[in-house]
């Protein structure tokens, strides 16, 4: 408990500084940087070749796990290459479907993503990925399509989830192909527009390597669920003979009337869908909502199981009229003014791309607003950069992360990828030398409160380190007490002091308390059966002698006090024993401090509660020859072949007699001084003294087999003439 003090002020005092410090940093930081004028730029960092056909178009370039000069590089005619960043012109194929297709050769591919365990060689998912294409429905009737059974109209397409896998030369296995899902689409218009694994989702998270896919909504189908713009969330890996599984955790799982495999619907047009939480599950949605004309651009909250055919989303960051290309939670360095903010880019009047932000926040829960508050956006977004640039005056350009988790913009019509940063400069040289001045203050500023905070915090480390130690405890509380002659008078003392720091009438005591560490393990008072008397004593006296018992590590700390109440708030405690590991604080050794406490709990329990407290028996003197009758433990520190000599059965030595047992124990030399014993007889005392020599015997016995002195037969034969002389 002492220590635990001593840690806790500690870090509270440090915790205390170190946030006047943060404080006075972060001040003096955005002092200097009042005047400054944040400025991005892009950095092209590689070049996707242009696409041969007018009808073609790339994919989002996905970074390879662990290389960050490479992509996975798809478009939408099936084709899948593998782009080193700095040699683009060696764009090596990986995998061409229309090639693998050739039955049902595939119309579009629409999507591409990576399994969570792609480079985690040995895990389930390693060089693992999945494709996303649209290929005409076939007539087989032993294909399993997701469609809604209700729907009258064709469905002449399917939406097909394909898994492939690469082998150990980093080339697409063919045989790995395998169909995961197959949804029936009525138009091309209508297929899957996202894949995706949550990236913040750990391997002991219940929605682990689940995959997330989006349905953009059908105008003549928008009645049914998988058709209204829907997200469908299952396990891809397959299992027991099915292709995929659902979680139980799925928001329908249970819903006859609705397919498990949904999560939520009802969104419209869905153009993008992210985690804006590391430690939450909910999604955030980019996504075109038409409920009522005309349609607006909405960035909605859900955390699954929405239904928003008929009723709006009531949890939203923003709405608005501009649509929304990519959105972005920057967590990377390269712009640190942008960080943990929501980013995305849209197109103005003039048909320029602007980077807007808005505060990553949690909305409020809508279940605690009114409707017409509900339907509020909470902040104006901010326009943090115009993208004036000639190469940036493109009809598709999106915004995305790296693995690093850097603002990545792809042009897909020229192909270039860049990568913004940040460049913080003034644009006159006026402004320059001001930011040199300024520069100059804030790092000398700096440097002072840290050197401040750094001496004002070793002050307060010493400080406490004084006022929580061991001595210091003792010198806080009172050390000793002593009863006045005429018994009536307690005198209570401090550390080292011979002067009477307290005085407390005898008849005024109110409660006292053996306390041992912080705990209370004798109380004695006024109220009835709280006096004491021999069995009391002697269970304290078995509680101190384990306590004794126990092992004394550097650390550790043995208290044993005294505490004297006389009024209310009128307590005082006398610190009697008080050692830290191999330190003993106080000058009383433990036994004899334990003989004090005992006296004191026969005094003061006679004085304050006499109807409960027993007649404490007379107490015979016996000489210091006989200690060994005494309570106290005693060490026989003979060598142990010596003590083995002695405890051997007959077969080895002459039978032990009865009293030669005792002479384990070496006898002290004898003191002129005598020692006051318990409250025991004549007769009491004897039979204690035969009872301690066998406890004794017998615990040497155990040591000496324990340690291998003795053999198993040994042991029995020297414990049975132990019990028979005994």
């Amino acid at each position: 408990m002492l220590n635990y003090g001593k840690t806790n002020a500690m870090l509270t005092a440090k915790n205390r500084l170190f946030s006047i410090l943060l404080l006075s940093l972060l001040w003096v930081s955005g002092a200097h940087g009042a005047n400054e004028d944040s400025q991005y730029f892009l950095q092209k960092i590689a070049q996707v070749p242009p696409v041969e056909q007018h009808n073609n178009q790339w994919l989002l370039p996905l970074e390879q796990p662990g290389n960050s000069k490479h992509y996975f590089l798809a478009n939408k005619q099936g084709q899948i290459y593998q782009l080193g960043q700095d040699t683009p012109e060696n764009l090596s194929p990986l995998l061409d479907l229309t090639a693998l297709s050739v039955n049902n050769p595939i119309v579009e591919l629409n999507a591409f993503t990576l399994h969570p365990n792609f480079s985690l060689r040995g895990q389930i998912g390693f060089a693992t990925f999945y494709t996303a294409h649209i290929e005409k429905a076939t007539s087989n009737e032993k294909t399993k399509r997701l469609l809604d059974t209700t729907v009258s109209l064709a469905l002449p397409f399917d939406a097909v989830i394909t898994e492939w896998q690469l082998d150990l030369a980093k080339t697409v296995d063919q045989s790995s192909q395998r169909e995961v899902l197959r949804i029936a689409i009525p138009t091309l218009a209508s297929g899957i527009k996202q894949l995706k694994f949550n990236p913040h989702s750990k391997s002991w998270h219940d929605d682990y390597a689940q995959l997330y896919i989006s349905l953009p909504q059908s105008l003549s189908l928008k009645e049914y669920p998988l058709y209204s713009g829907a997200i469908l969330r299952i396990h891809p890996e397959k299992n027991a003979g099915q292709n995929y599984t659902v979680s139980h955790n799925n928001p329908y799982y249970a819903n006859d009337d609705i397919n498990k495999t949904l999560y939520l619907f009802g969104a419209g047009q869905i153009n993008q869908f992210i985690w804006p939480d590391k430690h939450a599950p909910r999604l955030l949605i980019s996504h075109e909502y038409n409920v009522k004309k005309p349609p607006t651009h909405w960035l909605s909250y859900s955390n699954g199981g929405d239904d928003w055919r008929n009723k709006s989303p009531q949890n939203f960051l923003f709405k608005g009229e501009q649509a929304t290309s990519g959105l972005v939670i920057y967590q990377g360095r390269n712009a640190l003014s942008l960080r943990n903010k929501l980013l995305w880019l849209s197109q103005n009047k003039q048909q320029q791309w602007q980077l807007n932000s808005l505060p990553n926040e949690m909305t409020p829960d809508p279940l605690s607003k009114s409707n017409e508050q509900a339907q509020q956006p909470l902040v104006t977004p901010s326009i943090e950069w115009q993208l004036t640039q000639p190469t940036l005056q493109t009809k598709r350009l999106t915004l995305y992360h790296d693995n690093r988790d850097e603002v990545l913009l792809f042009n897909e019509e020229s192909g270039a990828i860049y990568q913004l940063f940040e460049d913080k400069t003034l644009l006159t040289p006026q402004g320059n030398n001001q930011e040199n001045e300024q520069s100059g203050l804030g790092i000398i500023a700096t440097l002072l409160i840290i050197i401040v905070g750094g001496v004002g915090l070793y002050i307060i480390y010493r400080v406490n380190i004084k006022r929580t130690s061991a001595k210091s405890l003792v010198r806080r509380e009172f050390s000793n007490l002593s009863l006045t002659e005429d018994g009536l008078t307690l005198n209570l003392f401090k550390r080292h002091q011979r002067d009477i720091e307290k005085t407390m009438m005898l008849t005024e005591v109110k409660q006292c308390q053996v306390l041992l560490g912080d705990l209370a393990v004798a109380t004695i008072n006024t109220t009835s059966g709280h006096g004491f008397n021999t069995d009391k004593e002697q269970a304290l006296r078995e509680i101190f002698h384990r306590e004794q018992v126990a092992k004394m590590v550097d650390d550790k700390v043995r208290r044993i006090s005294l505490s004297i109440t006389c009024e209310e708030k009128n307590r005082s405690v006398i610190c009697l024993y008080l050692r830290k590991g191999n330190d003993r604080i106080t000058k009383k050794n433990y036994f004899t401090v334990v003989d004090d406490i005992i006296d004191w709990c026969w005094l003061i329990a006679k004085a304050i509660n006499e109807d409960s407290t027993q007649e404490r028996p007379l107490m015979p003197k016996i000489q210091v020859t006989n200690t060994h009758l005494n309570e106290h433990k005693v060490h026989d520190n003979r060598p142990l072949h010596a003590q083995v000599s002695h405890s051997r059965p007959e077969r080895i030595l002459p039978a032990i007699k009865p009293k030669q047992t005792t002479s384990a124990a070496p006898a002290e030399k004898p003191k002129d001084k005598e020692i006051s014993a318990n409250h025991y007889d004549s007769a009491a005392i004897e039979a204690v003294k035969i009872e301690t020599e066998l406890v004794n015997a017998l615990e040497k016995l155990v040591k000496l087999r324990q340690q291998g002195f003795l053999t198993a037969d040994e042991f029995e034969q020297a414990k049975a003439k132990l019990y028979h002389f005994h």
